[in-house]
């Protein structure tokens, strides 16, 4: 039976890590889920059913936590009892603000000029940044540096943001 008290990973019986073996964590979701799918309960009574659903739900939110880099980030912080709330969610480090103003005209000249190969650098311009935000968290999340970390996240965020934003806009 799955303890709903336990963390996630607690639940797919993996190292509490922001780096995580990704295959190791679908062989596990997939088991849990071959366990506790709704249709091995089709014969159950209602309460059995009801359960069924509720174990499948917490696995599927657990695994679309763990297999993001952004909300497992967030989660580890949660887990250490650090909530990264949204009503806090502004980054007030000037060079940062810069930086992103730099982006969204960059983001906005690249996306009026259409040229390829400059959509295809800042694509991965961005996934760089993104990449070194979660080296940083990973680095103040393993030192205890939580506050520190938090901000690692809202600037991982930010990248998200801009790169939904592209993509939208450019595909």
């Amino acid at each position: 039976m799955i303890n709903f008290n336990q963390n996630y990973f607690q639940l797919f019986k993996i190292e509490q890590s922001v780096t995580i073996d990704s295959i190791s964590l679908e062989k596990k979701y997939f088991e849990l889920q071959k366990e506790f799918h709704p249709d091995k309960y089709v014969n159950a009574g209602d309460h059995e059913k009801r359960l069924s659903l509720q174990i499948t739900s917490y696995i599927n939110e657990a695994y679309e936590t763990l297999k993001n880099d952004y909300l497992k980030s967030v989660y580890l912080l949660k887990v250490e009892g650090f909530e990264v709330g949204d009503q806090n969610n502004t980054i007030s480090d000037p060079e940062f603000l810069m930086h992103q103003m730099e982006l969204r005209e960059e983001y906005e000249k690249i996306t009026l000029s259409k040229n390829s190969e400059e959509l295809k650098n800042f694509a991965l311009k961005i996934e760089r940044l993104k990449n070194e935000c979660l080296l940083s968290f990973n680095r103040r999340y393993e030192k205890k540096m939580y506050n520190d970390a938090s901000i690692k996240i809202k600037e991982m965020k930010f990248y998200i943001s801009i790169e939904n934003d592209f993509k939208k806009d450019n595909n």
